[in-house]
């Protein structure tokens, strides 16, 4: 180190064999996506708070060119057609420290190339300021390029732009109803379409996303919940592009006419009365209102938005439909709306574990929802859908990164408590497909889910820190 406090570059160093894949570059060719790890001059006094970063955008990208003439990079900490891995002494590519625990898992099925981490991923989405094609490159993908797959991390960063277009679309249609405008479901509905290529190439990606984000109101939250798990669904069933869509811009407009009632109701934290009830019940009819100002309503969305709340035995509302008459879309819309309604914290109940929800619908089997799309709902979430708390025989506390599709039951996950409940610093991950092994010997395995907010646990703050 020099008397200035900076690094000298090029000067060899007993930790380089740990840096990676570290190579010079003039600071003309960088480019985003890649980390950068020594500059030709003292940090202090740069524009760059952190020893070490990766270059996410383009202000980042001009104040290095305009403050270097050259730069070092990590192969091995940068992301997307940047990456390369790290390498021995040989120069063979080598699985690094913890390779027991971590070898098998940051790759997991169906990862590509792209080795950004899980925690690098979410790091990237907490910043935000991604645009869409940054987002692209960040996920090592090219523009247009439309892979049929991703793994969770890059889907991560390439879908958190697509959930912050969601947020300010869905925002404008609250403002629009409030004001007694005609909200623009054709916007509504290409923004859903963006968001159905994100579930596509990876479902758990869009689920991770919705849990990670901090709503002031539930209705808020609860549209764009219902929306992605509507859209993940559909896409398990089979349904095309278009079918999906629907149900997708259904669930985010199914619950706009709740804008339209009193707020002692809608904020009321015990048991609504009779007459209560029924002022509830209306929102339905104000949101068939509103979509009806479209001249010309997306085939199937009114129909969907209208029934949503019947159930098979009849006990629904508003027409009692009940079996065939509902439709089966209807019913999927229905029976999603009521699971995200458990898993949520709302201002009359504390959630349920995924686990717990699913196990309640269950019950509701060819009593209120249809057999087939209750089975069918539960295959396509599985017990431990991405992001749901889950405790292993360990003792420790996970959280599910995404799921094995051929082994529900053998998720990913990311260690975020030790046995005895505190924090775990540095979270290592784990593919319990892959039978890795507690600190007694035994294969992990998890033995429950936790509801949201298990331990303390608030995903906005504790796997983003």
């Amino acid at each position: 180190m020099g008397k200035d406090g900076g690094t000298r570059p090029g000067r060899p160093g007993a930790d380089d064999k740990s840096r990676g894949r570290r190579e010079l570059i003039a600071a003309t060719d960088a480019r985003l996506g890649m980390f950068v790890v020594e500059l030709d001059r003292p940090w202090v006094g740069t524009p760059f708070l952190l020893q070490g970063f990766l270059i996410d955008d383009d202000r980042t990208l001009e104040q290095l060119r305009e403050c270097c003439r050259f730069i070092y990079i990590d192969r091995s900490r940068s992301v997307g057609e940047h990456y390369a891995p790290p390498q021995d002494d040989a120069g063979a590519p080598h699985a690094g420290r913890g390779a027991q625990r971590q070898a098998v898992t940051d790759a997991g099925p169906g990862a590509s190339g792209n080795q950004l981490s899980f925690l690098e991923a979410l790091a990237l989405v907490r910043k935000g300021g991604l645009d869409a094609a940054a987002a692209r490159r960040l996920a090592g993908d090219a523009v247009g390029d439309r892979p049929e797959t991703h793994s969770v991390e890059r889907e991560l960063v390439r879908a958190s732009p697509v959930m912050a277009e969601a947020e300010a679309v869905f925002e404008q249609v609250i403002a629009d109803v409030r004001e007694n405008r005609k909200p623009d479901i054709a916007q509504v509905t290409e923004c859903v379409d963006d968001m159905l290529q994100s579930v596509k190439r990876n479902p758990d990606a869009l689920l991770w996303l919705i849990r990670l984000k901090k709503y002031d109101r539930y209705s808020y939250h609860h549209a764009l919940d219902v929306t992605v798990h509507l859209m993940v669904f559909a896409h398990s069933m089979g349904f095309s592009e278009d079918g999906a869509t629907v149900l997708g811009v259904a669930g985010m407009m199914q619950d706009v006419g709740k804008l339209r009632l009193p707020e002692r109701v809608l904020q009321k934290a015990g048991r609504l009365s009779r007459i209560e009830m029924e002022i509830a019940k209306s929102h339905v009819e104000f949101s068939t209102q509103i979509i009806l100002q479209e001249p010309n309503p997306t085939p199937g969305l009114v129909e969907i938005v209208s029934r949503h709340h019947e159930r098979i035995d009849g006990s629904g509302y508003p027409a009692g439909l009940r079996d065939g008459a509902i439709g089966l879309r209807a019913e999927m819309a229905g029976l999603v709306d009521t699971f995200c309604a458990m898993t949520s914290k709302r201002a009359y109940d504390e959630p349920l574990s995924t686990q717990r929800a699913l196990e309640a619908l269950g019950r509701q089997r060819d009593v209120k929802f249809s057999a087939n799309v209750v089975d069918g709902f539960i295959q396509c979430i599985g017990l431990y859908p991405a992001g749901t708390l889950v405790e292993l025989n360990s003792g420790e506390v996970a959280v599910v990164i995404a799921q094995n599709r051929v082994r529900r039951l053998q998720p990913r996950v990311l260690v975020l408590l030790c046995s005895d409940k505190t924090p775990n610093n540095h979270p290592p991950t784990l593919d319990l497909l892959y039978s890795p092994l507690t600190p007694t010997g035994e294969p992990y395995r998890i033995l429950r889910a936790l509801p949201t907010g298990a331990y303390g646990i608030d995903p906005s703050e504790f796997y983003l820190s």
